[in-house]
């Protein structure tokens, strides 16, 4: 049968319904219990004899004579109901067989039982519908193997796999041992905007928009550092945000346009700190999310326990690919950048060659956690330079499991240094690189004011996410991923 007609149908349900003064839509129910609830206790609560009030989507319904068995599940769990004719009354039996449909959900009041089959039962005594869903649920979404319909269905994607489901549990119990974390160490959580007039902290391409109200061109944020670090110059020693930022560029297993991440500034701390802190912060979370300092990311188990390896940039491109950073020109890069079949434009510097090359080759193969230091000054223009080598910068950035999660600085506070650094990305942007950052006088005008030393830290929530759970894409554990819409077909 049609969609169509099974959604005429059920209409005609609701018109009957309506008819009889029942209401197919009620404003709320007198649950006394969720499902999880009831089987974690259920020998005590069935003991009790009580009436038990259960809430929840009907997964199936399986008529038997003149009974009927349905499974209710609620989120926290599924438990069977028994129907009886006796029990519910001929006419009151005969409207919920013929109203109530797989997909509704529905309210069941009654007594706690075990079937001959062991099966944890409530036997209703009464029922009352709580939502009369129109369409019907997919027959054979079990093992969907289209993961674009999975996406753009993903309340389906729920009702049918608790592993989906688990995943966003996951992740929300992950967000709030992080913030736990910084909270006990005397971190703020401040909100800083999303719509700014010039975009900054980070090297992307932005979401444009126009303000009516003001007459004025805005861009959709693609990192908060900017606005953390006048924070610090303001009097704050240590802020942290959780941030949804935009980038409008490319889209693959680690990349969505919109994602989310956390980045956190401390006053008069450097690198040296950042990188022991980070190691208690991270075993502190993956233990108290999995009870355990390790997780299984694909074949490989990635141990967060400190301490975590420590490299050098050029150290590891010397190691995997024999060049000598500190020696090669950029023709050399280039060359090596083609050989790895990396795109690059006319306008690339070296230090992007490198840094291109470098995640080409050497991050998939850091799988153990690592702190990758010393980077090219070029790539990173808001961080401080090294005191014996100024052409690399203060940062490091972390690995595990092949994929990049943190890039963290010792700041750069130096207003002159950093309007020099603007300039040379204004000289980038107008060869072509429109990721290059801006100039942006406001901040530096901050910093002419003084801001302290201090570490930078920044954490792609969505990566560290997916690594944790297990995940093969950004998009298994963003609720709506970034997707195309599907035109209706013109009849």
């Amino acid at each position: 049968m049609a969609l169509e007609e099974l959604r005429t149908i059920r209409l005609e349900k609701i018109k009957r319904l309506i008819k009889m003064g029942a209401n197919p839509y009620p404003p709320k129910s007198w649950r006394t219990h969720n499902i999880g609830q009831v089987i974690s206790d259920f020998d005590g609560l069935s003991a009790d004899r009580k009436t038990i009030v259960l809430a929840g989507r009907i997964l199936a319904i399986r008529e038997h004579g003149g009974s009927t068995f349905v499974d209710l599940d609620d989120g926290s769990g599924a438990i069977q109901l028994y129907f009886k004719k006796d029990a519910l009354g001929e006419k009151e039996y005969q409207v919920f067989s013929e109203t109530v449909d797989i997909g509704d959900f529905i309210e069941t009041s009654g007594l706690l039982f075990k079937t001959k089959k062991n099966e944890r039962t409530l036997e209703a005594e009464r029922y009352r519908l709580l939502t009369k869903s129109l369409l019907p649920l997919p027959e054979k979404w079990h093992g969907l193997q289209d993961v674009e319909e999975r996406f753009r269905k993903r309340y389906l994607d729920l009702i049918f796999n608790p592993d989906v489901r688990q995943r966003f549990v996951l992740r929300s119990r992950i967000i709030m041992e992080l913030r736990s974390f910084l909270n006990s160490r005397d971190f703020m959580e401040v909100q800083t905007p999303t719509l700014q007039s010039l975009y900054g902290g980070a090297t992307a391409r932005p979401f444009k928009t126009h303000m009516h109200a003001l007459d004025m061109d805005l861009f959709l944020r693609i990192a908060p550092e900017l606005y953390l670090k006048r924070l610090l110059v303001g009097g704050f020693e240590k802020v942290f945000e959780f941030t949804t930022n935009f980038r409008n560029e490319g889209m693959d297993r680690d990349h969505n346009p919109e994602f989310s991440a956390l980045e956190w500034y401390a006053a008069y701390k450097d690198l040296e700190w950042a990188m022991p802190f980070t190691e208690e912060m991270f075993s502190t979370v993956v233990k108290a999310v999995f009870g355990k300092t390790a997780v299984v990311a694909g074949d490989r188990e990635i141990d967060f326990r400190a301490p975590y390896r420590r490299a050098r940039f050029q150290d590891l491109l010397k190691e995997h690919t024999g060049l000598d950073y500190d020696y090669a020109d950029e023709d050399t890069l280039r060359a090596k950048a083609a050989e790895l079949g990396i795109r690059v434009e006319k306008h690339t510097t070296k230090g992007i060659l490198g840094d291109e090359i470098f995640k080409k080759v050497i991050c998939p193969r850091l799988i153990e956690p690592t702190f990758v230091t010393a980077w090219p000054a070029e790539i990173l223009p808001l961080t401080k330079r090294l005191e014996n080598s100024p052409e690399y910068v203060d940062a490091f950035q972390f690995f595990a499991g092949g994929t990049e999660l943190i890039k963290s600085f010792t700041e750069l506070n130096d207003p002159v240094d950093q309007r020099e650094r603007f300039a040379a990305q204004e000289k980038n942007r107008a060869k072509g690189d429109e990721g290059a950052q801006r100039m942006d006088e406001d901040f530096v005008e901050a910093l002419e004011y003084g801001m302290p030393p201090a570490a930078g830290w920044g954490l792609g929530l969505d990566r560290f996410v997916m690594l944790l759970t297990g995940a093969h894409s950004v998009r298994e554990i963003i609720l709506f991923p970034t997707m195309k819409p599907v035109r209706e077909k013109s009849s």
